[in-house]
């Protein structure tokens, strides 16, 4: 498939088949699961990079993940079948979504979801972004939240995903823990006066991506968060009744 002249790959050949591929990859979120995988199979028969082989690993993991589907059968087994970008576009609170039909629109949702699971890089994020898609087109999320907690995990290490699973009903973190300033970047902690405390973000992150097979409850309330307090100018005037109370 590549041409090779004098030890080098002939550059219109590699360019031909970046278009095949990044063209499949949009089709494929252009259209429903069956469809999508299938043509996820397809991509997988043409000669790849290390990389590329990864991020098909991670692409497949999330097709089979986002929808209820039997390996017995070979079939998706769930109500919500629609393609991924148009779940996307049909998922905001907002009644228009931002989107009036325009493929254009839809083919920009799609090359968003290409770059997060090429950002995920391991099947285990990759399946936790394929859990909030399923929370997605449940309408248990929307697509600004569905965007947050993404970016959480691509962010964080699947170490860290997993510590925060796993510790994230403390009440309060103490403020010498390693992992607070990268927690914090993400919104998933927040100063208290006693030290840090988990946030809702938090708390929607374990229940609709790293534990959403199970039931997780987001607390009501949280912890109030710290307030500096900030000194304010005396006016002159108030300096004088003060002076005035004193004596």
């Amino acid at each position: 498939m590549f041409t090779k002249i004098s030890g080098f790959v002939k550059s219109n050949t590699v360019q031909e088949n970046g278009k095949t591929i990044f063209g499949k990859l949009l089709e494929i979120f252009m259209s429903g699961p069956t469809a999508a995988l299938s043509l996820a199979l397809d991509l997988k028969a043409l000669p790849l990079t290390i990389r590329d082989s990864i991020f098909l690993e991670c692409l497949e993991t999330y097709i089979l993940n986002s929808y209820q589907f039997n390996e017995e059968t070979s079939q998706f087994e769930t109500q919500y079948l629609e393609s991924f970008a148009v779940a996307l576009a049909d998922a905001s609170p907002n009644p228009a979504g931002d989107y009036e039909g325009s493929d254009e629109q839809l083919i920009e949702y799609a090359k968003r979801l290409i770059k997060l699971i090429d950002d995920c890089g391991t099947k285990q994020k990759t399946y936790y972004l394929a859990c909030m898609t399923r929370a997605l087109l449940s309408k248990q999320i929307d697509r600004c939240k569905f965007f947050q907690l993404s970016r959480c995990i691509r962010s964080l290490t699947e170490e860290d995903l997993l510590f925060l699973c796993g510790h994230i009903q403390k009440v309060n973190v103490s403020r010498d823990e390693e992992y607070i300033d990268d927690y914090r970047a993400l919104g998933l902690l927040y100063e208290t006066d006693e030290g840090f405390s988990y946030s809702k973000r938090a708390f929607e992150l374990k229940k609709y991506a790293l534990c959403y097979e199970d039931h997780v409850e987001i607390p009501d309330s949280f912890p109030q968060k710290y307030e500096p307090i900030i000194a304010k100018p005396i006016s002159g005037d108030e300096i004088l009744q003060l002076t005035n109370d004193i004596n």
